[in-house]
């Protein structure tokens, strides 16, 4: 009777088509709602997600028949000497009782659009043709694969989901009682297998190492162990450790499910990190959702939407009611997720617009399902990439100006801030605080509807409009301060040239010496190159450049004062070679004039130098674009 008790308080049985599609509650009372019966054998009788229909008797004798076959030539080829690496994996008891399924059923690939997302298979056509190419695609779509399989596309894979849809439209489409009743019985089971995809999802992936519950192993000590005795024999207690042992008593006693949680973790690798990120991604997905869809309304991709919300969120700031607001929005979710959580006709809606790739995937799991496990590592680099890379230079660029101004880089512009927050700190002082709600709340309405739209849609402007550039204006990056300190090392090289030029000229040096000593006649530096197929040299002196072929006459291919030119950049080309798998890399220059003329010059010995060497003698004021 007493058994009885214990097992009622621990879970309540519930049918499975109460069960819901998200996991299990847990009840008021501490139960777990489990459904009413169980499968004897999941090896066998649990029809899966990827296979709705029940598993006859006869198929069931017929799958036992193969399993003891398997097993005795199993036992034989090891009598032989003469098993197979298969062989080495255990096989489980066609007999056997399980908890929850553990079988690993063929993936179902099933589509509510019939559209697979597999990338186009190489042939060995392929291969001969373009052999390099072909092995780099396959190992990095290989490499796309493992890396999706490690991140998961979700708990409870796509194909599935598409499944459990369709079992619940077969209830519909049932014409007869009993075809109604079978579909009943094939998607209940479909439901309490998810529960088990669940469990199996957390405790097979995620869970390595467990312990006992500190709260029910921690002992309490009288006080007299800790009773001892001074030199003089005298006995006293040391209030000082008991104190220490009961709160650490008290702390396991009450809390000790979050103590020692991540104080053992296993070595670090590819292995142990991935299922944290995979935890991360999965349980992030609601909040990238928000994202994506916050990220729709500042961009004014829907007008309208943006509008509704911007009339709200006026209505609101003008009433003092935006805190309250945002925590009665947070609220209603909340509640509203309880009394309506996720049915078929959510998830079938969800299936669809994760399956159409037109529309913009609002997680990360969802993009990789419309990109398809082998292509989507690439092709969300080709997406994210670019903006990725923008915000990170964004970010170093910041870091480096805030850094030059707390160092007084440029003290003038330094001196400005310090003045303009001395005035932001006398405001904030005298200025009520309800004031400074008012005119806090509006600046990130205004920068959220208004800033924010021109920095993603006119991302060539999205400095003009950032608050923390206008707040570090004209405070140099660390590229910036380079690009001005050498201009002046080059403009003091020019100038002792001139002085030297000067005091040759005093001498009375003959023209010729004089023409030679002429700083713009004076070539600085030159570097091998080639233009055109042309090998020969790039020059640079005090005025320009010039591109001079190695072979008699010496022509100039062309020359380029340093006041025509628009815009100068270093490019690398990476140039597969037949015999050899690795890239090798030439190091360009490309120059543009002010008419949109283009030279490149291929590879350049001493690139770097020969760029930084360009701008130290041009008298141009360069602006950093990448």
């Amino acid at each position: 009777m007493t058994a009885t008790m214990d097992i009622d308080k621990k879970f309540r049985q519930v049918d499975e088509l109460d069960i819901g599609l998200d996991r299990s509650h847990i009840t008021y009372q501490g139960q777990i709602e489990v459904t009413g019966s169980r499968s004897e054998s999941s090896n066998d009788d649990t029809p899966h997600l990827h296979d709705p229909s029940p598993v006859s008797s006869t198929s069931r004798i017929v799958n036992k028949v193969r399993q003891k076959k398997h097993i005795a030539g199993v036992k034989i080829r090891k009598t032989l000497h003469i098993a197979k690496a298969e062989d080495e994996i255990d096989e489980p008891d066609p007999d056997s009782l399980v908890l929850v399924d553990t079988t690993e059923g063929k993936q179902s690939k099933s589509r509510l659009d019939h559209k697979s997302t597999a990338s186009e298979k190489h042939t060995f056509k392929d291969l001969l043709h373009n052999p390099i190419d072909t092995v780099k695609s396959k190992g990095w779509c290989q490499g796309n694969q493992e890396v999706a399989a490690n991140i998961a596309v979700s708990e409870v894979p796509h194909g599935q989901e598409v499944d459990l849809v369709n079992a619940a439209a077969a209830i519909e489409q049932a014409t007869t009682t009993d075809a109604k009743a079978q579909a009943q019985q094939t998607f209940a089971d479909m439901l309490n297998q998810r529960q088990s995809i669940y469990v199996r999802w957390s405790l097979d992936r995620h869970v390595t190492k467990i312990r006992v519950l500190p709260r029910d192993t921690a002992v309490l000590k009288p006080r007299s162990d800790f009773e001892k005795q001074d030199a003089a024999g005298r006995g006293f207690t040391d209030w000082r450790t008991y104190g220490s042992h009961l709160l650490d008593y008290y702390a396991h006693r009450y809390g000790g499910q979050y103590i020692g949680y991540g104080s053992d973790p296993p070595t670090p690798s590819k292995e142990t990190i991935m299922p944290n990120i995979e935890r991360l991604i999965v349980a992030t997905s609601p909040f990238q959702e928000f994202i994506m869809t916050t990220r729709r309304v500042y961009r004014w991709e829907k007008p309208l939407e943006t509008t509704k919300y911007l009339v709200i969120y006026l209505v609101l700031w003008y009433f003092n009611l935006l805190l309250p607001g945002m925590m009665s929005a947070l609220l209603y979710l909340v509640v509203e997720r309880r009394w309506h959580g996720q049915s078929i006709q959510d998830l079938r809606e969800d299936i669809e617009h994760r399956e159409d790739v037109e529309r913009t995937a609002l997680s990360l799991t969802e993009f990789i399902e419309k990109q398809g496990d082998e292509n989507w590592a690439h092709d969300l680099l080709q997406d994210l990439g670019p903006w990725l890379m923008v915000q990170l230079a964004d970010l170093a660029n910041f870091f480096e100006s805030v850094r030059n101004f707390y160092e007084w880089r440029k003290p003038m512009r330094t001196l400005a801030v310090i003045v303009v927050m001395t005035v932001a700190i006398l405001i904030t002082v005298f200025t009520p605080l309800w004031l400074l709600i008012k005119i806090s709340t509006f600046s990130a309405g205004f920068a959220f509807f208004c800033l924010f739209p021109v920095s993603v849609n006119f991302p060539n402007y999205r400095l003009l409009v950032s608050p923390s550039k206008r707040l570090l204006w004209n405070i140099p990056t660390h590229a910036e301060w380079a690009i001005q300190y050498i201009q002046a090392e080059g403009l003091r090289v020019i100038t002792e040239k001139q002085n030297t030029t000067v005091k040759a000229t005093d001498l009375k040096y003959t023209n010729d010496l004089k023409d030679s000593a002429s700083p713009s006649n004076q070539d600085f530096a030159s570097y091998r190159s080639q233009f055109d197929k042309t090998p020969g040299h790039l020059v640079i002196n005090a005025t320009g450049v010039r591109f001079v072929a190695k072979r008699p006459p010496h022509e100039i291919r062309f020359s380029l004062p340093y006041v025509q030119i628009n815009q100068l950049e270093k490019q690398d080309r990476y140039v597969e070679k037949m015999i050899k798998v690795l890239k090798e890399c030439d190091r360009d220059l490309r120059f543009l004039d002010r008419n949109g003329h283009e030279w490149i010059l291929h590879e350049v010995e001493k690139r770097d130098e020969a760029f930084s060497q360009i701008v130290g003698f041009s008298r141009t004021t360069w602006q950093v674009l990448w």
